[in-house]
């Protein structure tokens, strides 16, 4: 026990240091330190206390204790009610806050003095080992810190700055979280003795885990930094996965009522559910039932697709679209029946309609719903084709992928109004009648029935009656009415531009030409043609980039014709502009008709085929050019029309047998007509001027002469007659209205287009007259090889000639043959190119 005089002496001193601290304080609150060094001086405190109270606790114990213990609970009690007042809030001072709360608590509770002392010395050390762990991390991290200075100084000089500013971030959030690891690990038991070696030991422990974890952050960050540096990746690789071609064809009339379509729709879903979720496609599925390419897109499906489930109803046979896509795959049956495998589905008897011919040979396999399965449900319906059906399409199916759930969407959140009504779900279909008002007991037969916004569409009023109930006329009534006004206004849409196009109403005797780029100047011979008769032409002016593109600038235009002409060359057999374009006409509902300049017939998609096959074609390949010209005329702006015009028998059956469906004009004695051509057309056409007719002859019978046939139209005149030669005058013959005239014209264009190659006989007369521009010209439209021969001396290119002359000529070289000697000489050279134009060796 202490005595009364030490007891006083300890009470002195604790004033003194009470008075010392109140004037830190002070100096404190005058100067706004850091919490940092409030910090500090707080452990400072408490280990001088701590100090202070270990060496009373050798000392006998005194009545005067608990004296000592009150003052001891005040300081503790002011000192940190002090330090909290001042301290701003963080993470340490909470941690401080509730060491000092645990040991008033400890003081509460009644607790002696030594074992408060003891408490206060575990916190001391503590405080010690977080303070060493706090210096071997600053340490640590100031030399990364200048290490990873260091790196940035070097990238800004490189170009690599990114880089190190991941490393520079990445290092000050490791050493948050080696604070935050080592302020939760539980401190160790106090230890009596310094033992400076096991300090050092874990530190450098401690460091070795630091760096560790370090170099690997660093690892992870440098794969971050690959997969978020766009400029590295290859510029014209293929980073994406390569989309999946679905090839199993949902084949149906777009034109079926509710109850097929809701079995269309069943079947699609029970076969999805069955592992076929990647191989089906079906437009509504695909979410293009509103676009303008959906026609198009589905011709396209019937090209691709490995199998195809036909379901046959009378709306099927009556639908057209329907009816090409059935036609498309029986002729890729018909060319390999191993290209695609047919199913039919028999949904209902056909009352109104016949069924094809060509379907009869996949009788045998159809499945039959109107006879054994006329009474089952839908539901029972679908199961059954299901079954029939699913071995055969596991053996073209290659993903065989389970259903993926679709996600949950929230309800009355109003997403009908982002979408258009053909794509509306059960939810959004709900959310709208919700909106309308219509009561929840009706709302609950929609959703039973999983009616959607595809399902709607094809809803009448006595759909609603007879097969969801809704036995209010006045709400069947609303819903009907509101369906149409949301039509109304998706039809204002700037998107909609195409059923706006359907609409719009044609200009008599317009004719819009569809062809491909490259035959641009065919066309623009066909367009003065038609001009001069009084046909306005019109045709795309851009092509734009996407399809969706090209149709939005050009459907419009389209859409104000009354005819459509498509012309068949080699550059439109396969182009996917007239693809497109032929498409939209067809379903704008324009009149089709084919310009044959090229028999391409077995070159055409398939879907190109189904669609002009029934079309009618007029032949320019054999015909005469104005006599096929002349059925044009007739079929697109008829005579007959005309009042007081009479007409004979014999031009009107003429007329009509000029137009011929494609498919049949493409059949009819193809091979007949390819050995007339061979043996009789001549090979080369000569084109001169009336001035060296003599020159002419002979270089024609030399050519004979080699084994080549020749046609200048020399040999077609009148014998006498110099007015019906070639250029006999400044204006030419072809503007003569004469009969013989007219069939000079006619045969000139036949022949130069059954020649493989043309000779031009230049003179400066000849680059001067109406003759060179017309077969120049032609020649260039017909893509035939032009061969120059110069028979009087002038520059070339030529100079005084038309600009289109010698755009042409100015890419040519020409023989010289202009004097006696130069022709002996270079006549061999001209039969060589002659030789070789023509494929002889």
């Amino acid at each position: 026990m202490m005595s009364d005089t030490e007891v006083d002496q300890k009470e002195e001193k604790l004033e003194t240091n009470e008075k010392e601290e109140k004037g830190d304080e002070t100096v404190d609150n005058q100067n706004v330190t850091d919490p940092k060094n409030d910090e500090t001086n707080l452990m400072e405190l408490e280990q001088t206390e701590t100090t202070r109270e270990l060496e009373g606790m050798d000392k006998p114990e005194s009545p005067g204790d608990s004296v000592s213990d009150a003052v001891l609970d005040e300081e503790i009690k002011d000192v940190t009610t002090d330090v909290n007042a001042d301290e701003p809030a963080s993470a340490d001072t909470h941690a401080d806050e509730s060491a000092s709360t645990d040991v008033v608590a400890g003081v509460t509770q009644g607790e002696s003095l030594g074992e408060r002392c003891q408490n206060v010395d575990d916190d001391v050390e503590k405080n010690n080992n977080q303070e060493t762990i706090e210096e071997g991390l600053d340490k640590e991290n100031e030399k990364n810190n200048e290490m990873n200075q260091t790196e940035v100084n070097e990238a800004d000089e490189t170009n690599e700055r990114p880089q190190s500013i991941i490393n520079v971030e990445i290092k000050n959030i490791e050493k948050a979280e080696i604070e935050e690891d080592q302020l939760e690990k539980p401190s160790e038991p106090p230890m009596v003795e310094n033992n400076e070696a096991n300090d050092d030991a874990g530190k450098d422990e401690m460091l070795q885990k630091e760096n560790s974890f370090i170099k690997a952050v660093e690892t992870e960050a440098k794969k971050v930094e690959q997969v978020l540096a766009p400029s590295k990746a290859p510029q014209n690789g293929v980073t994406g996965k390569k989309k999946h071609k679905k090839g199993i064809f949902i084949c149906y009339s777009p034109d079926a009522g509710f109850l097929e379509r809701k079995f269309v729709v069943e079947l699609v879903r029970q076969l999805k559910e069955n592992n076929l979720s990647e191989d089906i496609w079906f437009d509504k599925d695909e979410k293009i039932i509103d676009s303008p390419c959906w026609f198009s897109l589905r011709m396209e499906a019937t090209e691709r697709c490995r199998a195809a489930i036909l379901i046959m109803s009378d709306s099927y046979l009556s639908s057209p679209i329907s009816l090409y896509e059935g036609k498309c795959l029986l002729q890729r049956h018909t060319a390999d029946a191993n290209s695609v495998k047919i199913h039919m589905v028999l949904y209902s008897q056909l009352l109104e309609t016949r069924l094809p011919n060509p379907y009869h040979q996949f009788l045998k396999h159809m499945v039959d719903l109107t006879i054994t399965h006329a009474r089952k449900s839908l539901a029972e319906k679908t199961s059954v084709v299901v079954g029939n059906l699913m071995e055969s399409l596991e053996k073209v199916a290659t993903a065989l992928v389970p259903n993926q759930p679709v996600p949950t969407q929230a309800e009355f959140a109003n997403e009908y109004k982002k979408k258009k009504i053909g794509t509306w779900s059960v939810v959004d279909l709900q959310d709208w009648l919700f909106n309308l008002g219509v009561k929840e007991f009706y709302r609950q037969n929609f959703a039973e029935g999983m009616i959607d916004g595809f399902l709607l569409m094809s809803m009448t009023d006595d759909d609603m009656l007879k097969y969801l109930g809704i036995d209010s006329r006045v709400v069947r009534k609303k819903i009907m009415q509101s369906v149409l006004l949301q039509l109304d206004k998706e039809s204002k849409l700037t998107d909609n531009w195409h059923f706006k196009s359907r609409s719009q109403r044609a200009k008599p005797n317009v004719v819009y030409v569809i062809y491909d780029p490259a035959d641009r100047r065919l066309v623009q011979n066909i367009k003065s043609d038609l001009n001069l008769r009084q046909i306005p032409i019109i045709h795309h002016q851009k092509l734009g980039q996407s399809k969706e593109e090209f149709l939005k600038l050009n459907g419009p235009i389209m859409a104000t014709s009354q005819y459509v002409l498509v012309l068949m060359t080699e550059a439109s057999a396969t182009s996917p502009f007239v693809f497109h374009e032929v498409m939209f006409a067809d379903w704008l509902g324009k009149k089709l008709v084919s310009l044959v300049f090229q028999n391409v017939w077995s070159r055409l998609r398939f879907s190109m085929r189904a669609l002009l096959g029934d079309y009618p074609a007029i032949d320019f390949e054999t015909k005469l050019y104005r006599e096929a010209l002349g059925i044009l005329e007739y079929h697109v702006k008829p005579i007959r029309n005309n009042p007081g015009v009479v007409l004979e028998q014999s031009y009107l059956d003429r007329m009509a047998d000029g137009l011929k469906p494609f498919e049949a004009l493409a059949s009819i004695g193809n091979d007949n007509n390819k050995a007339t051509l061979a043996n009789s057309t001549p090979k080369i056409f000569i084109s001169y001027h009336w001035d060296m007719q003599s020159k002419i002859t002979d270089i024609r019978h030399l050519l004979e002469v080699n084994g080549f046939h020749c046609w200048a139209d020399i040999t077609q005149t009148m014998s006498g007659s110099v007015n019906h030669l070639r250029g006999a005058s400044s204006v030419s013959n072809r503007s003569n209205k004469m009969d013989v005239t007219e069939t000079l014209q006619t045969q000139i264009q036949r022949n130069m287009k059954a020649s493989s190659v043309v000779i031009c006989c230049i003179t400066p007369k000849y680059v001067q007259s109406d003759n060179c521009i017309k077969d120049l010209t032609l020649a260039e439209t017909l893509h035939k090889p032009v061969l120059p021969i110069m028979l009087r001396f002038c520059p070339w290119p030529p100079e005084g000639s038309p600009h289109q002359v010698r755009k042409i000529l100015v890419r040519l070289m020409a023989i010289d043959l202009s004097n006696e000697k130069l022709f002996k000489q270079n006549i061999p050279i001209m039969l060589e190119k002659v030789r070789k134009v023509c494929g002889i060796a």
